[in-house]
């Protein structure tokens, strides 16, 4: 039978995997943006070429920017919480 602490742990250590890989995935991808294809600043703001002469249309970042940076910044905290919580489940 599965003891419910060790169970907590578990599901606390797949959580923070899985935040593991979506933090890595996230910041690899705002690499790209900024050094390859220069939508993101090195500040992580959004830089958009300068629309055709006549369009009147303010380039905004979309979901995916949006997405990635909301990603990027809360997956290192789920990740780094997700551990700690498997860390000190483990040691009880």
């Amino acid at each position: 039978m599965r003891n419910s602490r060790r169970g907590g742990a578990g599901r606390a250590g797949w959580v923070g995997g899985v935040a593991l890989v979506v933090w890595v995935v996230s910041w690899r991808i705002v690499w790209l943006e900024v050094f390859r294809w220069r939508h993101l600043t090195k500040t992580l703001r959004f830089q958009a070429p300068d629309p055709p002469a006549g369009v009147a249309v303010v380039p905004r970042p979309g979901w995916p920017v949006r997405c990635l940076r909301v990603a990027a910044i809360v997956s290192p905290v789920v990740c780094l919480a997700g551990f700690a919580r498997r860390l000190l489940q483990t040691r009880a």
